[in-house]
């Protein structure tokens, strides 16, 4: 069996709004198909016109490879070393940025298609069953805030909350990417309002968006909430202040959470030893895919830290996500961009069926590979540009 031909579908939303931050505003979907007819789907967040560019990119020497020299020909059932091969053959340019983004969709797209061909749910390839039942942790985002005062947007927070609650969701978290509408003691007003809102159960985490500049001024909010006992404060300092992270992480009873946009085991074995952080989170649309983000997961199980993905893409991630969770070691939770709680024409439409969710989890897959289709109709809506084929 041989991979016969790979496609780049650009995606775009109809209607699509820069200030609205929807994570789903566009994405590229590789389609891998091997020579039995079969194909597997992932994607990557990425620009998609620049991933299409890279997908068609000719060999120029050894570790400057092409995609189609590199893959076309090989057997789709070797998912792991097939990552290698291209890691090794692109590693002039492709290392990091595009080419990891690229190898993502690629990768996540061969462990559906191998899932396809044995029959098989993507993560019992992926090592088995980690636990009996998936909890997705539900993200609100009000938006951002677009003209809005304070009241508005602190209204818009609490009618999410109550919403989560009312779906029975086990665990939330708050997209507080309020910046300079609110001062940090406004900020830890609030987070205490949150907290007495959602009360003990469920966990309550929350996202400020990389709001500090220096690991002192987050530090002061961070002790400021110990008492509300969180599960996490995603990015409060910059990805590559790794000195500042520590400090932080360190200093502090409430945990820090990074990774969203990290590539590679590499990277993340830098920011656990270096960055003291308390939880990865690495996106299956940018780490490298399912295989790499199950290496990240074995490094982080190995020192005692969680590894909890980001997902903020279509229904091709919450899939991916949904078996990653149920195969990764530290995972007790997955984000989930509930179709529901933003309104967003790909996340809403792309992907079918909806993983249905029961009293707040998902149950183990049961389709074989990551057990999702592209809906034909919202393709031929958000098609940007001719469909990009190797083969």
């Amino acid at each position: 069996m041989k991979i016969q031909k790979i496609e780049c579908l650009q995606l775009r939303a109809p209607r699509a709004n820069a200030a609205d931050c929807d994570g789903a505003v566009d994405t590229a979907v590789l389609r891998v198909t091997a020579d039995n007819g079969l194909y597997g789907l992932g994607e990557t967040d990425a620009p998609p016109n620049a991933i299409a560019a890279l997908l068609e990119t000719p060999s120029a020497h050894i570790w400057s490879m092409s995609i189609r020299d590199l893959l076309l020909g090989e057997n789709p059932l070797e998912v792991e070393r097939l990552w290698d091969k291209v890691y090794e053959g692109t590693i002039y340019h492709a290392r990091r940025g595009l080419g990891i983004m690229l190898m993502s969709a690629i990768d996540n797209a061969l462990h559906d298609l191998r899932g396809k061909i044995l029959s098989q749910p993507a993560y019992q390839l992926l090592g088995g069953v980690g636990r009996e039942r998936i909890t997705p942790y539900i993200t609100l985002f009000p938006s951002m805030p677009q003209g809005r005062g304070w009241p508005e947007m602190r209204q818009a927070c609490i009618a999410l909350m109550n919403q989560a609650l009312e779906y029975g969701f086990r665990a939330m978290k708050m997209e507080m990417l309020f910046y300079d509408l609110v001062d940090d003691r406004h900020l830890v007003a609030f987070i205490h309002e949150c907290r007495k809102i959602v009360g003990d159960r469920p966990d309550f985490m929350i996202d400020v968006g990389y709001r500090w500049k220096n690991a002192n001024d987050a530090l002061w909010v961070l002790r400021q909430i110990e008492d509300d006992k969180l599960f996490f404060v995603e990015t409060p300092l910059h990805t590559d202040d790794l000195d500042g992270l520590a400090h932080l992480a360190d200093a502090t009873t409430t945990p820090v959470a990074v990774g969203e946009f990290l590539q590679t085991r590499h990277e993340f074995r830098e920011l656990m030893e270096r960055g003291h952080c308390d939880v990865i989170q690495p996106d299956l649309g940018r780490v490298g895919g399912l295989t790499e983000a199950m290496r990240c997961a074995r490094l982080a199980a190995e020192r005692g830290i969680y590894c909890i993905p980001h997902a903020w893409k279509t229904g091709l991630t919450v899939a991916a996500t949904r078996h990653f969770a149920a195969a990764a070691p530290a995972c007790p939770y997955a984000e989930f961009f509930h179709q529901d709680f933003f309104p967003s024409f790909l996340r809403s439409r792309l992907a079918v069926p909806e993983v249905e969710l029961r009293d707040g989890q998902w149950p183990l897959p049961d389709r074989p590979g990551l057990g999702v289709e592209l809906d034909s109709e919202t393709v031929q809506q958000a098609l940007a540009a001719p469909i990009v084929v190797i083969e």
